[in-house]
């Protein structure tokens, strides 16, 4: 495995590190998983650039914001697509995924659901079926894509950036919605085609638990 200067900092959880996680033993790269604690990420705030993680620090500086990490560490690594368009369903894939995402995240369902800082909405069942339906919308439209390539996976025949992405998205709703990773049968075959990659396969079976 290639050696590397990268330091991913992020919390001792998946959530937004995850993706990066996965490419980073996709790519077959050795780097720093630094995790903290929940409880101590106060005493390092003041010293990160943004004062939130995850933070990435290379050879050329730190980066902050997940997506902007991962795309970063997507394209050193040949992850991100092999020309322009490919490069573009991938961003595509973040972005129709990051709304999913930011559903679940605190502060909303997960602020009540898992962390309770808040109280239980009244409409709690309707609000986690909106975000159920949203899932679903967009995991149909990322069939689309998949079909239009005909690939084993979305984009390519082997996973990337786009693959990484969704499966630690999915990986991390699913506790807001437990049948999510097989909420419709592309779906499932999807997440049986990640988890059976062999470098993937090894990295998930060896990562720490958690419950996001």
């Amino acid at each position: 495995m290639a050696a590397s200067q990268d330091k991913l900092l992020y919390l001792n959880a998946k959530a937004r590190g995850e993706a990066i996680r996965m490419l980073y033993a996709l790519g077959g790269e050795k780097y720093e998983d630094k995790r903290v604690d929940f409880q101590d990420l106060p005493q390092i705030k003041g010293d990160l650039p943004l004062g939130q993680v995850p933070t990435l620090e290379t050879k050329h500086g730190v980066l902050t914001q997940s997506n902007s990490i991962a795309r970063y560490v997507a394209k050193k690594l040949g992850l991100a697509g092999k020309e322009l368009w490919e490069e573009a369903l991938h961003d595509v894939v973040i972005e129709a995924v990051q709304a999913c995402i930011d559903a679940y995240a605190v502060p909303n369902i997960y602020a009540w659901k898992v962390f309770k800082f808040i109280p239980t909405p009244e409409n709690s069942e309707q609000i986690l079926e909106d975000a159920k339906n949203k899932w679903i919308k967009v995991l149909n439209y990322i069939e689309s894509i998949a079909e239009k390539r005909g690939k084993k996976y979305i984009i390519g025949d082997s996973p990337g950036l786009a693959e990484c992405w969704l499966y630690a998205a999915l990986d991390f709703c699913k506790v807001g919605c437990p049948d999510l990773m097989n909420l419709t049968p592309w779906t499932k075959g999807f997440t049986e085609a990640v988890e059976a990659d062999p470098k993937l396969k090894k990295y998930l079976a060896e990562r720490p638990k958690s419950l996001l």
